[in-house]
This record gives structure tokens, C-alpha cells and sequence, in this order.
């Protein structure tokens, strides 16, 4: 890779650290509910811009969604810096945008996932979702040069994005394409003979690990914890957490309190 694209790579990474800390003040922010509003109405604008496959106007927007988010935390030094850092990506990323997002919808989904993964009850996740967006383009690049390295690994790179992104409605087809840079049927193929199950069998196992992890920890009633991991259907989620766990939720908290 040409030294200028180190640097580029590096300037991302430097903003991807300003976010995530961003992220994290952010999340104790009373004026928390008030910035979802705001952000909201960004993503529907993002998803105009997108649909009419506007680059420019898509970039605009985007730019903004991310700087509301800095901005939002009320230091002026970490917007200045992180300012500083975007003036020097700016032509960079919407050339990335242009030449390696043919459909805009597709970058579109990754801020839908991004804003919830910020919203989670899971500061994990919402710094981890920071980090993997800042580097989806970079993974796009070296995926359509064939630099096959192993962090482009496809069975790690879908692993990583459902473990990161569990509690959302995800589908395997679009994981497949967007995020491993491969078919869903190759995808699975390699999902099974690396991991032994398929990618939704890994989906759900994610879900119900950190579900036992609530239920064990957390006051939170089960219903509760079912959406919360990405469940829409109560009855599905203690189906599923008895036939991983051998007894039900309520079972699994009372053993586990004893």
C-alpha cells in the first residue's frame, strides 16, 4: 500500500478513536433522547440522498451526522481535532464512496446499524460499531484489489459484524455481500466448515450467550431481555434459551442466584 494511503488509513483510525470516545460521553448525556431525534432525522435524510444515488449530497449529510455526534459532547478541543482530521479524509472518502459503494443503500443500512449499535444499553458495542464502520471502506478496497490479508478473512469479518450487531434484524444475504465481500451459499459454506454451524445458527447462539449473561446479572424482566438481544418474538427467544441452556429463563436466573 502507497504511503499516502498509510496515512489516509491512519487519519481514519484517528477519527474512529475520536468517535468512539465521543460515543462514550455521549451515552451520559441527559440531552441523550434529543440527539437520537436529531440523528433520526438524518438518517432519513441519508436515505433520500441514497435512494436518488446522490454521492455528493449523500457525503454532505453524512458529514454532518458524524460531526453532530462530536459536537454533541460540548469540548471544543475534541471538535476542533476531530475537524482538523475530517478536512484532511474529505476528498478521500467520497472518492471510497463513489468507486467502491455501487448502491448507496447498502452505506445507507451501515449507518441504520451504527446509530442503533450508539443507542445500545452495550458501550462495547457501541464503540466496537464505530470502529468496524470507519473501516468498512478500507476492507472494500482491499477485498476489490484481491489483497486477501487475513483480517479480510470472510468468515471473521461476518463473526465480528454479528457480534457486534446481534441485537438488530439482520440478513445473512446482505452480511454476505456488504460486510464478507462473498455469496450468502459461499458464506455459509465457509461458515460451516470454520465454525461448524451456519451463520444464522451463529446469530442466534451470540444472542442467547449474552442473553444468559443478562438474566444472570440483570433485574430485567425476560421480555425485556428478549428484545434487547435482538429477539421480537418472547416465546421464540425462551424456546430457543431452553433448548441452548436445558431450562428456561426464569430457571437459569434462579440457579444461577442460589
Amino acid at each position: 500500500m502507497p504511503a499516502d494511503l498509510n496515512l489516509l488509513h491512519n487519519l481514519c483510525r484517528l477519527r474512529s478513536t475520536l468517535e468512539a470516545f465521543a460515543v462514550d460521553r455521549w451515552r451520559e448525556s441527559p440531552a441523550r433522547a434529543d440527539f437520537m431525534k436529531t440523528m433520526e432525522s438524518r438518517l432519513a435524510d441519508l436515505r433520500q440522498r441514497a435512494v436518488k444515488s446522490d454521492y455528493p449530497g449523500f457525503h454532505d449529510v453524512d458529514t454532518r451526522f458524524h460531526r453532530e455526534l462530536v459536537a454533541s459532547c460540548n469540548l471544543p478541543s475534541l471538535l476542533k481535532s476531530w475537524e482538523m482530521v475530517v478536512a484532511d479524509l474529505d476528498e478521500w472518502i467520497l472518492h471510497v464512496q463513489q468507486v467502491y459503494w455501487p448502491s448507496l443503500m447498502s452505506l445507507y443500512r451501515e449507518h441504520e446499524l451504527l446509530l442503533a449499535a450508539w443507542n445500545s444499553p452495550d458501550p462495547w458495542v457501541a464503540e466496537q460499531a464505530t470502529h468496524q464502520h470507519l473501516e468498512a471502506g478500507w476492507y472494500r478496497i482491499a477485498a476489490t484489489r484481491e489483497e486477501l490479508r487475513p483480517e479480510i478473512d470472510p468468515v471473521d469479518r461476518a463473526a465480528s459484524f454479528i457480534s457486534t450487531h446481534f441485537a438488530s434484524q439482520l440478513d445473512v444475504g446482505w452480511i454476505a455481500r456488504q460486510v464478507s465481500f462473498v455469496s450468502a451459499s459461499h458464506l455459509t459454506r465457509l461458515f460451516r466448515k470454520k465454525q461448524g454451524i451456519s451463520p444464522y445458527a451463529f446469530l442466534r447462539q451470540v444472542r442467547l450467550e449474552r442473553a444468559a449473561e443478562l438474566v444472570q446479572a440483570s433485574p430485567e424482566e425476560i421480555s425485556t431481555i428478549a428484545h434487547r438481544v435482538g429477539y421480537k418474538n418472547v416465546s421464540h427467544f425462551v424456546r430457543d434459551f431452553r433448548t441452548r441452556f436445558n431450562m428456561t429463563p426464569l430457571t437459569y436466573r434462579r440457579q444461577a442466584r442460589k
